[in-house]
């Protein structure tokens, strides 16, 4: 059967009244002109519809649709197509195949395809309805799907509309006053001005005055201020109760604690700038102590145990004691072998003989110089109340070996200790004496006083340390200092910081009146025979007692570092220091009847710490000093109060 057709798609609808469909029906109407060999066809047809996404070959879109007996009269039909929800505005074509009806013999009557497929065009309503200028009234958002793009966006928006995801994100020029916002991110702000009116208490105003109420932190170190800053200064201060701190940069630390308090520098890095500070307080008892970070120093006036050369003075004797008074402008020495006692009045420069009755093993001398006191062993015990002038002998037992004096400050109250016996005390000057019966009976070999005189501490050759509270009525042996070949012990003026040397051994200190030791391994363990230390605690010196390797060492923060001193190898039997560690004598003994006295003082002079983590600057309680990083790993001292000591 020759067959040919002519067909066109009258109209696409979505729900039309001519179809009498649903309102949301999803078939249309198909006209087409059909002529059947040559000539208008007329009768029954069946026919064949297929939907494909290509002219040719292509995939198939739905299911073929089958529509039987579908009249055609002079060539011309009309019937309903209905592939279901499948236009979505892609590009379709249908294909057509049809048969006559009715025929009982299908394998002689199959379909015919018609050729070329047509490809579906919408009417003009379809066209109308593809505008979103014929939507009416609210579109609802089930109806919407997939991602509207950024194109398709524009306009004025007049209506309230919240963005609740936190993802949010706009690209471009905001414009406009800004006066509906509310609860913006300030660092969502990268440009322009925030008037002033938009801003909220304490939010720094641009052309106003405010006042900040809460805890505010600048970060950026490009921060500046024009105009004059009134406050506490460039930087706030930090309570610090501990014993070490790591200072960051512009900041101040109040130093609290009873004990030497170290304060280690910012390490140098690119977070490092020029100008820079810290500041330091120290408030506490314990003093202070700067640690350096490696390639740091510090440059500035120090006082240095390197600074200054030790003096021999002009006077020769087997010398084995010698004490200072507070300023150390008077000194006392006494020599063996009846070498008698000496006197100075000029820090140790020169000497004169005060007697030769007398040769004490050990001599004590008052805060202010005019009281004196020696022992001996065998002997007694000996004072003097005008500096040296006249001596006497105490109402001490005097077959007792004594080794050791200390006195008070005001040269009152007295401590003794002897050897093979117990402590004795004295609290009118040394007149007479009281055995303190609730001391062991052991080989006392050195005691030491706090300014007041009620703190002491002493030494047991072979054995413990002892403090007393109550000027020696009672005792307490120290649990936590070793057992060790004690030789002499020290103490600050208010009794908390002791040090201690044994021979041989280590030099061992105690922040908290003898309660704790620690050794002290920046000094060498050697045969230490004498120590003394300054008011505070700070400045500590030791001598030791070999004709070869005999010397003297220096620490200028509480026993943390050592400085060995350019003196000559000889026995050195003891060593003074006045009470701010600034004035310093010390005698030694090469026979019985030969040795020297030398004496050094501190001179506050132009230095440079050591580089790195040896180097350091100390101070004492009640001073403080501010420091500014200058480059290069160096910083410097642009401000302070008291006395520093550079190591």
């Amino acid at each position: 059967m020759n067959r040919n057709l002519f067909y066109w798609l009258l109209a696409l609808f979505m729900g039309g009244t001519a179809l009498n469909l649903p309102a949301q029906g999803t078939a249309f109407l198909y006209q087409g002109r059909f002529n059947d060999s040559g000539s208008p066809a007329n009768g029954n047809y069946d026919f064949v519809f297929s939907l494909y996404d290509a002219s040719t070959n292509g995939n198939a879109i739905s299911f073929p649709q089958t529509n039987l007996f579908v009249a055609v009269d002079s060539g011309l039909f009309t019937t309903n197509i209905d592939f279901g929800n499948v236009f979505t505005g892609t590009n379709y074509w249908l294909a057509i195949a049809v048969r006559a009806s009715g025929v009982t013999n299908v394998s002689t009557n199959v379909f015919t395809a018609l050729w070329p497929r047509q490809p579906l065009l919408p009417t003009p309503y379809a066209i109308f309805a593809n505008s979103a200028s014929n939507l009416l009234g609210k579109l609802p958002t089930t109806q919407l799907a997939g991602t509207l793009t950024s194109t398709q966006l524009a306009g004025t928006y007049s209506g309230a509309i919240s963005f609740t995801n936190a993802g949010n994100a706009f690209s471009g020029t905001f414009s406009g006053n800004g006066s509906g916002l509310t609860n913006l991110n300030g660092s969502q702000i990268s440009g322009g001005t925030v008037a002033d009116a938009r801003l909220s208490t304490n939010v720094a105003l641009l052309n106003g005055n405010q006042t900040f109420g809460n805890a505010n932190t600048f970060t950026s170190r490009q921060n500046n201020f024009t105009g004059s800053f009134f406050g506490n200064g460039l930087v706030g201060w930090i309570n610090v109760n501990g014993p070490a701190v790591q200072a960051t940069s512009d900041a101040g630390y109040l130093l609290l604690s009873p004990s030497l308090t170290t304060v280690t520098l910012p390490p140098v890095s690119s977070s490092l700038l020029t100008n820079d500070i810290v500041r330091i307080s120290g408030a506490g008892s314990g003093g202070w102590l700067v640690a350096q970070n490696a390639n740091e120093n510090i440059t500035g006036t120090f006082l240095s145990s390197s600074n200054s050369t030790w003096v021999q003075a002009g006077v020769s004797a087997g010398w084995t004691t010698i004490a200072a008074s507070a300023s150390g402008l008077r000194m006392v020495a006494s020599a063996s072998g009846g070498g008698g006692i000496y006197i100075s009045s000029n820090y140790g420069q020169s000497w004169s003989q005060s007697t030769t009755t007398y040769s004490p093993f050990s001599v004590a001398i008052s805060g202010d110089g005019t009281k004196l006191f020696g022992v001996s062993h065998p002997g007694g015990i000996i004072y003097s109340t005008n500096s040296g002038g006249n001596w006497y002998l105490s109402k001490a037992p005097s077959n007792t070996n004594w080794s050791c004096i200390a006195a008070s400050a005001n040269g009152t109250k007295l401590a003794a200790t002897s050897l093979g016996g117990k402590i004795y005390n004295s609290t009118n000057s040394g007149l007479t004496w009281t055995n303190l019966n609730n001391s062991p009976s052991t080989n006392w070999n050195s005691v030491a006083s706090s300014a007041d005189g009620t703190k002491l501490a002493a030494v047991v050759f072979n054995g413990k340390i002892y403090t007393s509270t109550d000027s020696g009525i009672t005792w307490t042996a120290q649990a936590n200092a070793p057992k060790n070949t004690w030789i002499s012990i020290a103490s600050s003026a208010d009794g908390t910081k002791l040090v201690a040397v044994a021979d041989p051994g280590q030099i061992y200190t105690s922040p908290d009146s003898g309660v704790t030791w620690t050794a002290q391994s920046g000094a060498p363990t050697i045969s230490w025979y004498n120590v003394a230390c300054s008011a505070d605690g700070g400045r500590i010196a030791a001598v030791i007692y070999t004709n070869s390797t005999g010397g003297i060492y220096i620490s200028a923060n509480s026993g943390v570092t050592w400085t060995p001193q350019a003196v000559p190898n000889q026995g050195w039997t003891g060593i003074a220091l006045s009470g701010d560690g600034t004035k310093v004598a010390a005698v030694n003994l090469t026979t019985t009847t030969s040795g020297s006295i030398y004496y050094w003082q501190a001179i506050s002079q132009s230095a440079t710490t050591t580089t790195g983590t040896g180097g350091s600057i100390t101070g004492p309680q009640g001073s403080a000093v501010e420091l500014q990083y200058i480059g290069n790993g160096q910083w410097m001292p642009i401000g302070g109060t008291g006395t520093f000591w550079a190591n």
